[in-house]
C-alpha cells in the first residue's frame, strides 16, 4: 500500500515534449523549474508539519565531534526544496529538470540536523516517525496536478 504512489501512469508526455521543444532551452528550463517549485510547495509544508519537534532544547553532536545545543523546531526549519544542478543529474534524470526535498541547515538556528534520518527511519532503540515519506505519499496527486497546471501556464506565458 505504501508504494502505490510509485505505480502511476503519466499521459500527454509526447505533447508536453513537443510544446517544450518549441520553447528556447532557457525558457523551457525556466518553465519546468517554475512548475516543479510550485508542485513541491505543499509537500514541503506537509513534511514540516509532520517533522518531530523536541519538547525542550537538547545537545546534538556535530560532525567532527563538537556539541551544540539545539532548539526545538530545528528539523522542520531545515526542510526545503532544492534544485539539483546538472552536474548531479544521473540515470533517467541525466537530461531534464530535477528538484527535490532535502534537509539542510535550519533557518533560525544555522545547524544541520544530522539526526533526521534516525527520526524518519528509526533505529533499534527508537521507532520511526516518518515525515518526508508520508508527506510525499499523501501529496502525489496534488503535486502532479499543480505541476501540470503551472507548466501549462508557463508554456503559454513563454510561448507569447
Amino acid at each position: 500500500m505504501a508504494d502505490d504512489w510509485a505505480r502511476m501512469e503519466v499521459q500527454g508526455l509526447d505533447e508536453l515534449d513537443r510544446k517544450l521543444g518549441e520553447l528556447e532551452n532557457q525558457l523551457a528550463g525556466k518553465a519546468l523549474f517554475g512548475a516543479l517549485n510550485y508542485a513541491l510547495t505543499p509537500t514541503v509544508k506537509d513534511a514540516k508539519l509532520r517533522a518531530a519537534k523536541a519538547i525542550e532544547p537538547h545537545i546534538m553532536t556535530k560532525k567532527g565531534g563538537g556539541k551544540v545545543e539545539v532548539q526545538p523546531g530545528l528539523l522542520a526549519s531545515a526542510i526545503r526544496k532544492r534544485r539539483l544542478p546538472k552536474s548531479e543529474h544521473t540515470g533517467e534524470f541525466a537530461q531534464g529538470a530535477v528538484m527535490g526535498i532535502y534537509i539542510g541547515k535550519g533557518t533560525k538556528q544555522k545547524e544541520y540536523p544530522n539526526y533526521w534520518h534516525f527520526v524518519e527511519y528509526g533505529t533499534v532503540n527508537m521507532p520511526a516517525t516518518p515525515f518526508i515519506r508520508p508527506a510525499f505519499g499523501n501529496n502525489v496527486e496534488l503535486m502532479i496536478s499543480r505541476f501540470s497546471e503551472k507548466l501549462n501556464e508557463n508554456i503559454d506565458k513563454y510561448s507569447e
